[in-house]
């Protein structure tokens, strides 16, 4: 079964077949989750990649992970105090990744006990959200990664990602202001598999999101411990 990969290294294999399987002639590379690979701090669940990553290219030799060439999801986290200032520099000065600056951005994310992954590990040719199909298609994959890394928390960004990892609806401006007049964040304990998982929801950073509300809320992240 999918869901029964012993490591990380079993799992991407699985992913990457999955995509093979079910989207033989789809042109983009499949782009898995990457960071700190044991017991995170944070696991950030985005909702999909696209192909503004550029390592969505087929012929990209470096590693693979969210946001591989984009600007603003960084932004947001320098913004908020958890990016590094001299790769934000970076990302600001130069239109695209090397290997080597992508390699960088890696090494930080490992530093910092962050990982980053997608609820759908199918890279889409645009910003659609994901249908209900895919979502399912990739749920388990997502739970038995999450299961592997045991994070310390889970940072869910839009309600997809939370919703499908909780099974459970909030309303996100009124967690939102809540978490403001507390100035902490509520955490929301879900089972995955046999992983016992503490959930934080956040305005998704870009796009059809909130960025100003993601910074304010990513900001109280050092409030927890």
């Amino acid at each position: 079964m999918l869901n029964q990969a012993k490591t990380l290294e079993e799992l991407e294999k699985q992913v990457i077949s999955l995509n093979k399987e079910m989207f033989p002639n789809h042109n983009l590379a499949t782009i898995l989750g990457n960071g700190r690979r044991e017991k995170p701090r944070f696991a950030f669940v985005f909702i999909n990649p696209t192909h503004k990553n550029i390592s969505s290219r087929k012929e990209w030799q470096g590693p693979r992970f969210p946001f591989i060439g984009t600007r603003q999801v960084w932004r947001v986290f320098y913004n908020a105090g958890l990016f590094d200032k001299a790769l934000i520099d970076g990302i600001n000065k130069n239109a695209e990744w090397s290997l080597g600056f992508t390699s960088k951005v890696l090494e930080f994310l490992d530093s910092k006990s962050f990982y980053f992954t997608n609820l759908v590990k199918f890279t889409g040719n645009n910003a659609e959200l994901p249908d209900s199909a895919k979502i399912q298609m990739f749920l388990p994959l997502l739970k038995r990664e999450l299961e592997l890394l045991q994070p310390k928390f889970i940072v869910t960004f839009g309600l997809l990602p939370f919703e499908s990892l909780t099974e459970r609806k909030i309303k996100l401006q009124e967690y939102y202001t809540n978490a403001l007049k507390r100035n902490e964040l509520e955490f929301f304990e879900a089972k995955i598999n046999s992983f016992k998982a503490k959930i934080i929801p956040c305005y998704f950073p870009v796009g059809r999101g909130n960025p100003k509300r993601a910074i304010e809320m990513l900001k109280m992240l050092q409030t927890l411990e």
